[in-house]
């Protein structure tokens, strides 16, 4: 082995015979070259026209919003109840994919959501607050408090309605229909209760709703007139609810219904169990290809998720068992002629009524009985599926 080091201008260089010098490692590869694409096809911020000129706001690279929309429109399962009032009350109606909105009187000066619990919120004022409660299967309950004699005795809620429908005063109930058509009748996609009214002594106070169109253009207006009241029984509460109901009545036959008189019966009010409904609770009849499960959900008489009744201390009940059988029903129609959602959303609608019939518009039990049947509507989303079965 021969080592040799030359010293020239201050560089050391060391050379061995030994052996060859090791590979050269090879080069990195080439950074690629983006792809070359156009610039936008913006109209230019000045367009000369002759001896006019046109300018355009539409910064470059952009456009005016008109394209396809980044997400598909979802269809609307739940009331939401937003921070500022003049959002609106979003809530669906049950007709798959049409949604309303609610638009409280006066909205831009209310104060923001005071939230609570369970979604609800408070909307307050000096003179009126507003509370609106939402429950699992797009109903919600609004509550209009006049604290004083200075607040307004015409209270005009603003309805914002889907394409082709309309509002139109029923038997005691506000209906959402649809526009008829040629071999397309006018069908029920929610209602509005006649509002009940009370003063700070429980006295019943007259109401008078009207309909008509609202503002801004489009929008139709639900106006409740109250009559008079002493000066000294205020505050005086309203009570307003939507449900996403395909039923022409909210279960009130007539206005600030209080429901049957306490000790009435359990069986009084039965509503009859739906046409074509087969209870089968051992599954003798499922027929092959079909969940278990899903069959035992849809065939064995009852409710699920909850009790099939609501009974309150003075021995009056809500019967549900009409209502989810047919919402059992509804769900193996599903996807062809409905959404699941619309099916829970009809369910809260039905047993709503039930409530109301037997409870009346407010109180106490009326408020158990719809929140025990917003619990039922809660579970039914969450575990019950839609198809055959």
């Amino acid at each position: 082995m021969l080592l040799t080091m030359t010293s020239v201008g201050g560089v050391v260089s060391v050379a061995g015979t030994a052996g060859a010098d090791p590979a050269a490692p090879a080069p990195p590869p080439p950074i690629p070259v983006p792809v070359p694409r156009p610039m936008p096809e913006d109209p230019a911020r000045v367009n000369p026209i002759g001896g006019a000129r046109v300018s355009s706001s539409t910064p470059q690279g952009e456009t005016a919003g008109m394209e396809r929309p980044l997400a598909a429109q979802v269809e609307r399962g739940a009331a939401t109840v937003p921070m500022w009032a003049k959002d609106g009350i979003f809530a669906p109606t049950a007709h798959p994919n049409r949604q309303i909105a609610i638009h409280l009187p006066g909205e831009v000066t209310l104060g923001p959501a005071a939230w609570l619990p369970g979604g609800g919120a408070i909307y307050g004022s000096n003179d009126v607050d507003y509370q609106a409660i939402p429950y699992a299967g797009g109903g919600v309950d609004i509550t209009v408090t006049r604290k004083t004699v200075f607040s307004s005795s015409t209270i005009p809620f603003g309805v914002k309605m889907p394409a082709a429908t309309h509002l139109r005063q029923g038997n005691n109930v506000v209906l959402v229909e649809t526009d008829a058509a040629p071999g397309n009748p006018s069908r029920v996609i929610g209602t509005f209760s006649i509002p009940a009214a009370a003063d700070a002594n429980q006295a019943l106070v007259g109401v008078t709703p009207t309909l008509g169109p609202g503002f801004p253009p489009g929008q139709s207006n639900l106006t409740v007139d109250l009559g008079p009241t002493s000066t000294f029984a205020f505050p005086v509460t309203i009570t307003v609810s939507y449900r996403a109901s395909d039923a022409a009545t909210t279960g009130a036959p007539a206005p600030n219904w209080a429901g049957l008189p306490a000790g009435t019966p359990a069986g009084a009010v039965t509503p009859p169990n739906p046409a074509g409904y087969v209870t089968d609770p051992t599954g003798t009849h499922r027929p092959d290809g079909i969940d278990p499960t899903t069959y035992a959900q849809r065939h064995s008489g009852h409710c699920q998720g909850g009790p099939d009744t609501y009974g309150s201390a003075d021995g009056r009940s809500a019967n549900f068992v009409a209502a989810c059988q047919t919402q059992q029903l509804c769900l193996a129609t599903t996807p062809a002629r409905t959404s699941v959602d619309s099916c829970n959303d009809r369910l809260l609608a039905h047993m709503s009524i039930q409530c109301v019939t037997v409870f009346g518009q407010t109180g106490d039990d009326y408020d158990a009985c719809i929140r025990t049947a917003s619990d039922e509507v809660a579970w039914a989303k969450a575990n019950m599926a839609g198809g055959p079965g």
